[in-house]
């Protein structure tokens, strides 16, 4: 989902909260994820949608609310690859470590 559908879909969660979508509102509901011009834009293009085009965005709904989580764990799961790579690397390194130690010591 762009950043722009976020904006969107938040505002419309918000409508059917019964409340008027703001920018207050909507950043707080997606948090820090978005730039200020994306939630100007996104709220400016809400309000000027037809109540038919506002509706077909219950579909995103439901999406906005795990938005921050899934981008959290998008940056846990890029950590945990991260740690793996340093993990096999350690070990490329200790085993070509071995290698010249041994090799060093059979000169002797």
């Amino acid at each position: 989902m762009s950043p722009l559908e976020q904006v969107l879909a938040a505002a419309k969660s918000i409508t059917d909260a019964g409340k008027q979508p703001s920018l207050a509102l909507i950043k707080t509901k997606l948090g820090n994820s978005v730039p200020m011009p994306i939630l100007i834009q996104g709220l400016q293009q809400f309000k000027s949608m037809s109540q038919d085009a506002i509706e077909q965005l219950q579909a995103l709904t439901a999406d906005v609310s795990l938005s921050p989580k899934s981008e959290e764990l998008s940056e846990l799961d890029t950590l945990k690859l991260e740690l793996k790579r340093l993990k096999e690397d350690y070990q490329q390194l200790n085993s070509r470590l071995t290698a010249l130690e041994s090799g060093y010591r059979s000169e002797k």
